[in-house]
């Protein structure tokens, strides 16, 4: 019985921790900033096309966003380059690249 359990529990480091977070951040509204506003089907398959073409670093940082650890969203974001820093800006200027143009197939 506490194997079947333990199956159900999704461990905070994983990948699939990464996902889940991701995906409630993008059903609450709360990663608009970075272009994704979605239903729930859109959501789960933005968060898997996410982790898929991001760098680990790129995926960690978004994920400190979706749960809110700014310390640790701004020193991962810092050691981002090109267009992922970019897309990972909530300020990022006008035409800049965002997560959309990554999760373009969910939309």
């Amino acid at each position: 019985m506490l194997a079947l359990g333990a199956c159900g529990r999704v461990q905070a480091d994983t990948p699939a921790a990464q996902r889940q977070a991701v995906t409630r951040a993008c059903l609450d509204g709360e990663l608009q900033a970075f272009g994704l506003k979605l239903d729930r089907v859109g959501c789960a398959c933005a968060s898997n096309v996410l982790q898929a073409q991001l760098s680990p670093k790129a995926m960690t940082a978004l994920e400190d966003y979706a749960r809110g650890r700014e310390k640790g969203f701004d020193a991962a974001r810092a050691g981002l380059s090109g267009d992922e820093k970019l897309m990972l800006d909530p300020e990022r200027p006008a035409g800049a690249p965002d997560l959309r143009k990554v999760a373009a197939d969910c939309l």
